[in-house]
């Protein structure tokens, strides 16, 4: 029995999840080539590496929990897909930096996973308060 997709193709709910997906594309790909850039051709900040790490991996986890959002993935499913998803990508993003000739630092890995783990968390707790503060059906 063919089940019907809970995902509508077409209609505004469709354009809303395509302009969503092309953000996090565009995000992550601009993530990619950032810190696979020699260090030397970035500008320099001023700003603390470890911050800047974290905050990195913050909105790129905002931008995935906002897409898998967009295309109904919810709760745990959710959650695990993103954790482990970002732990892997933090994890291969520090390893392959060598290759550029930048540095790979369990620090840097580990300021990728808070600032991941603190958006996430943020995140699943705007949705759970949302939730909370929907109106319900009376019945």
């Amino acid at each position: 029995m063919n089940r019907p997709s809970r995902i509508p193709a077409r209609g505004p709910g469709g354009l809303h999840r395509r302009l969503v997906l092309v953000l996090c594309l565009i995000v992550w790909t601009g993530a990619v080539i950032a810190t696979h850039t020699p260090a030397d051709r970035l500008p320099q900040s001023g700003v603390s590496d470890k911050l800047l790490h974290a905050v990195g991996y913050f909105v790129l986890t905002g931008v995935l929990w906002l897409t898998l959002s967009a295309y109904q993935v919810s709760g745990l499913k959710r959650i695990a897909l993103i954790f482990f998803a970002m732990l892997a990508y933090a994890a291969i993003d520090e390893i392959t930096q060598p290759l550029v000739g930048r540095e790979d630092s369990f620090g840097d890995w580990l300021a990728d996973v808070i600032g991941a783990t603190a958006s996430l968390v943020l995140f699943e707790l705007l949705a759970l308060g949302r939730a909370w503060s929907a109106p319900r059906p009376k019945g």
